[in-house]
């Protein structure tokens, strides 16, 4: 005889059998996926008006895993007690195959469509940006991430912390302290949440940080390698002297040289026609106008709009000591200073890539089309209307899992694992792997930083949750296996992601091969050896 089951909310269908429950599962789905797309739309309609670093760095962070988050609260929190155990399997079975998808499933197909041909740079291999001629060459063709990526890569590790220091009470053996260390690995992960916002609201903060002092050590660098090479061209001598202190003579004939009405001052006209002469001037990157601006911030102390000797050299000496001094061997050589300006302007240029300042400018037609009231009142709604669906459904889709997993005997751990995934994260999986095919750094880098960033919001945002029903329902801990999987991938990928930038196609085999391995490690620990 067939059981029957209990509706939710009193009219939303149920079923007991297969073919409902497939039915139910794809239509509760399709509705989280719905939601989903509603709060993603509606966070990045407020980027559009509001502080890009509080919603980029706080809101949209937060936002893309809710759906997870409401599903892991409510497969524990509101299940009756003889359901609870096996509904809290379900809130592990999606946080675990959550992290593991977008580490092993999407990470190893972005790097497939995003594949350029790799060529040598330095020595080193580099991804050439919207050129695969190579198609399937699995060494000589892949991608190359910026180092902000890498970044990502570091901190989605360190946010595995939590997982095992709930897990330490079974490693040493003590499992009456289980529920201290759950209610510390809970702590422990909504802290590093806080710690997460904090880092991405203040990151581009930091960042234009890090490119103004790489811009000032290019330009002054720059500056050196041009006034020491025409100071020797003249035979006045390297403008350092060996025993690395100023070389006052040469820079007294250097000022002579170039103050052209003999005033024993350089006025703004005469500096401009010094930095034009040397090609002090470095393109787009330093602008005369502004070299000259430069120039008179560093050495007119006496805010008269000109320069003496006696603060042109004062100046140049300060300079000398702000840098470090060319390795000794390039000290002798018309290229000390090169060397150094070469590798300055190499920083600077990577720090300016990582920001895209070569990417194309997007149209954003909301914005054009709407008042900034109306961008807001939309986004507002789109944000509500997706919180309103993930929580609405949420409960009706743990239960059709639940069923489903009674009608055909597969654990519900399984079924969250592999589907439920794909329904919260199955936008953001599309529009990552699409945003990859376009076959360049900056778009493989943002791909793989969504991909790191998602994996940090599951170790904090919903790990925290999760422990907080654990900890709530006075549930024991109880998932060895999954922990274990979680922290060999993380580990595995997070150490890979973060000790390099360039990915042959066949690094892509790697997580591709970890996914299936992850669900066959689960089921030998837990069904075969009875962890």
């Amino acid at each position: 005889k067939e059981e029957s089951c209990e509706p939710n909310y009193g009219f939303l269908p149920c079923s007991t059998g297969v073919a409902g429950n497939i039915f139910l599962l794809i239509v509760y789905g399709f509705l989280l996926l719905k939601a989903a797309q509603f709060l993603s739309e509606g966070s990045e309609l407020l980027l559009l008006v509001l502080n890009p670093g509080i919603i980029g760095g706080l809101l949209l962070p937060i936002l893309g895993a809710l759906p997870d988050a409401i599903l892991i609260l409510v497969s524990g929190l509101f299940a009756s007690e003889e359901e609870v155990l096996s509904q809290v399997l379900v809130g592990m079975g999606l946080l675990a195959g959550s992290t593991i998808m977008l580490l092993t499933l999407l990470w190893g197909s972005s790097l497939i469509v995003g594949r350029c041909d790799l060529q040598e740079v330095n020595g080193n291999l580099v991804a050439k940006d919207k050129t695969l001629t190579r198609k399937f060459d699995v060494s000589k063709t892949g991608v190359t991430t910026d180092a902000q990526t890498k970044a990502s890569a570091w901190i989605m590790l360190i946010t595995v912390i939590p997982y095992i220091l709930a897990q330490l009470p079974k490693i040493i053996r003590q499992p009456q302290l289980g529920r201290f260390f759950i209610i510390l690995s809970c702590v422990l992960s909504f802290g590093s949440l806080l710690a997460y916002c904090i880092y991405q609201i203040t990151s581009p903060w930091i960042q234009q940080r890090r490119i103004a002092l790489a811009r000032q050590r290019f330009r002054l660098f720059h500056t050196l390698q041009k006034l020491s090479s025409y100071s020797k061209s003249k035979s006045w001598g390297d403008l350092v002297l060996p025993d690395g202190s100023t070389n006052t003579e040469a820079l007294t004939k250097l000022f002579s040289y170039f103050d052209e009405d003999k005033s024993g001052h350089l006025t703004q006209h005469e500096l401009k026609a010094l930095i034009i002469g040397l090609g002090i001037g470095h393109e787009s990157l330093l602008p005369k106008e502004e070299e000259v601006k430069a120039w008179m911030s560093d050495f007119d102390r006496s805010s008269d709009d000109k320069i003496s000797e006696s603060e042109f050299i004062s100046g140049f000496t300060r300079w000398t000591k702000d840098l470090q001094q060319p390795k000794e061997e390039h000290r002798d050589n018309d290229n000390g200073w090169d060397t150094e300006a070469q590798s300055a302007q190499t920083s600077y240029m990577a720090l300016m890539d990582g920001q895209g300042g070569g990417e194309e400018k997007e149209e954003e037609e909301s914005g054009e089309s709407m008042t900034k009231n109306q961008i807001i009142t939309k986004a507002v709604l789109l944000i509500v209307l997706g919180a309103l669906i993930a929580g609405i459904f949420a409960d009706p889709l743990v239960d059709s899992i639940e069923n489903f997993s009674s009608a055909t005997g597969i654990p519900s751990f399984f079924i969250a694992f592999v589907a439920t995934p794909l329904a919260t994260n199955s936008s953001e999986a599309i529009s990552s792997v699409l945003f990859a095919a376009k076959k360049k750094k900056q778009n493989i880098s943002l791909t793989y930083s969504q991909i790191y960033g998602g994996v940090t919001m599951n170790n904090t945002l919903c790990l925290g949750i999760f422990l907080a029903v654990v900890a709530y329902r006075g549930l024991t801990w109880d998932f060895s296996s999954e922990v274990l999987v979680i922290t060999l991938v993380a580990l595995i990928m997070g150490i890979f992601g973060g000790t390099r930038t360039t990915f042959p196609l066949w690094t892509s085999f790697i997580p591709l091969a970890l996914y299936p391995l992850s669900i066959l490690v689960v089921a030998l620990l837990d069904y075969v050896l009875g962890w």
